[in-house]
């Protein structure tokens, strides 16, 4: 190993070593403690300092950036203020697990008494690790760091803060990358042993997937699992794709809130969770979800998930991919020809139903395919027809996403992502920052009309850097998932349906179309949904940031 050492200002080692992880974006929003090194940025060519104007903005485009480029994204922010404004973002980037590197500038380590806060401290409960630096000797040392906590697995944002005197000072400094650590825990022989047996003998399996699915590369072998077992398929609060969603055993998002996903639980003699929280919701109900006669097996590279609110039969913490893949083995060699019999009769059941379900919903998209404003079950068919081939879709579309990803289910040619929730004003953003990742493929963000005013000032961005995003905007000109919320809230404390809901709607109406125009994007409007395809054809083609402005309906 060759190590260059130097005497240098801190600034410049923190440049450099962003040269040296091989940072090609810093999504930022600058200030006052960031002077040193934006004062001196344009010495470094080859770090492209995309400017927002609204923090949650650069948080965006860092998720987007790394989620689909696979690299860890890189986001300056500004002392305590920018910060705080990030971290309502950087909550769902840790539960997403994003590699994501975040820093931002503080005062001179000798204002310790005077009003200075600690950064580090603010930012330990929204980040997986959290650290400052003090002394420009320690710049390498802790980005490196840095680094490699955020894409080992589990992966996940990473916070920096970066004192004063530590970017002025110089000290002697060594320089040398982040190293690559390599692989992800493999299961114990006797917890496949253990698991295979119950998973052979099921006759009513469920399988849950989650964002560590994707992240361990474990898509192809979950699909194959669930082939093997007979098993009904959801997916669970995750931000990724983790399960083919053209697949004959794709169920779904699991909501615990329904009747169908708590039908699905009672009904199960076995749960397999994998790579997913077991298990979440907003509202709190007592007791658990899972039966005391459903073996409960729970597959993590997340240790701190396994048994964490549902008492766990198996738990085995290992990389979803490496024991989905030992399981198929060892389930397949436990199988009966009466085992297997029983799995493709479950195979041909599932089918069935979830035939039965895409039915039922192009039936009914297509009963309101006329009205207006639009429907949201023919704007997510609708949806499904007009997405360009090949494109990347980031779904913030907030009470729409279900509906949305009912119409997009059966187009396997596109890489879509997804807010995981909890808070909203992803998508403007993550948008932009998946176009920067893969900018040869045509780039569509679904937003809730509640999410995209959160950070509209992201338009400013996409046109100022001429970045050639389309936003789909769901316009039903309310928050409307909180009216959604509201009735579930009514109906777990055995109240009537709410009369009215109070400051959840927006009586002066949103103009996305204005407001594209106004930054010097392409803005368009549509109310019927047979102008969804040429609208969204029109704006993709016109090679500029652009706005289609869905007008929906709102009710609930």
């Amino acid at each position: 190993m060759t190590t260059m050492t130097t005497k240098i200002q801190g600034k410049h080692a923190f440049l450099e070593t962003l040269r040296s992880e091989k940072v090609r974006y810093i999504f930022g929003n600058p200030g006052t403690s960031e002077a040193p090194f934006i004062g001196i940025l344009h010495e470094y060519p080859d770090l492209e300092y995309l400017m927002v104007v609204q923090e949650g903005v650069a948080i965006g485009m860092a998720e987007g950036y790394a989620r689909a480029s696979g690299e860890v994204g890189f986001v300056s922010l500004h002392i305590d203020n920018g910060l705080a404004n990030g971290f309502s973002l950087m909550i769902d980037q840790l539960r997403t697990g994003s590699p994501v590197v975040i820093t931002a500038g503080n005062k001179d380590i000798r204002h310790v008494s005077n009003n200075r806060s600690d950064l580090a401290d603010m930012a330990r409960p929204f980040a997986k690790w959290s650290a400052e630096v003090t002394h420009p000797e320690q710049v390498p040392a802790i980005m490196r760091r840095a680094f490699q906590e955020a894409r080992t697995p589990p992966t996940g944002p990473v916070f920096v803060a970066l004192a004063g005197n530590a970017m002025d000072d110089y000290a002697e400094i060594d320089f040398e990358p982040s190293s690559e650590i390599y692989g992800e825990p493999r299961p114990e022989p006797a917890a496949v042993e253990n698991t295979s047996k119950v998973l052979a003998k099921a006759s009513n399996p469920l399988m849950i997937v989650g964002d560590r699915v994707f992240t361990s590369g474990g898509v192809d072998a979950a699909a194959s699992l669930a082939d093997t077992i007979g098993a009904r398929v959801f997916g669970h609060v995750a931000g990724h794709t983790a399960f083919p969603t053209d697949h004959p055993l794709w169920c779904g998002s699991l909501s615990f809130r329904s009747e169908e996903g708590l039908a699905a639980f009672e009904n199960a003699d076995v749960v397999l969770a994998v790579g997913c929280p077991v298990f979440e919701d907003f509202f709190y109900r007592s007791g658990n979800f899972v039966n005391p006669d459903t073996t409960l097996i729970h597959i993590d590279s997340d240790s701190s998930q396994i048994g964490r609110k549902e008492p766990t039969d198996i738990g085995i913490w290992a990389s979803p991919l490496h024991a989905m893949a030992e399981l198929e083995i060892d389930v397949r060699r436990r199988m009966t020809a009466e085992d297997a019999d029983a799995a493709e009769a479950r195979i041909d059941q599932i089918a069935a139903e979830n035939r039965a379900n895409i039915a039922a919903f192009e039936e009914l998209a297509t009963s309101g395919w006329d009205r207006a404003p639009i429907p949201v079950p023919s704007f997510g068919k609708a949806l499904g027809n007009a997405i360009p081939q090949g494109a990347n879709v980031f779904n913030d579309s907030i009470s729409s996403s279900a509906l949305v990803a009912s119409g997009l289910a059966h187009r396997s040619d596109i890489n879509m992502m997804s807010a995981r929730g909890g808070a909203i004003g992803w998508g403007i953003g993550a948008t932009m920052g998946m176009k920067l990742a893969n900018p040869d493929s045509p780039t569509i963000g679904i937003v809730g009309d509640g999410s995209a005013m959160m950070t509209v000032q992201g338009l400013w961005t996409a046109v100022n850097y001429d970045i050639p995003v389309t936003y789909v905007i769901c316009n039903n000109a309310a928050y409307r998932v909180l009216k959604v919320n509201m009735n579930v809230y009514h109906t777990i404390n055995e109240m009537p349906p709410p009369d009215v809901y109070n400051a959840m709607d927006f009586t002066t109406p949103f103009d996305f179309k204005a407001q594209a125009e106004a930054y010097g994007g392409v803005g368009i409007r549509v109310t019927q949904a047979d102008d969804i395809k040429p609208a969204i054809d029109a704006a993709v083609a016109s090679g500029k940031p652009a706005c289609v402005d869905v007008i929906l309906d709102g009710s609930v």
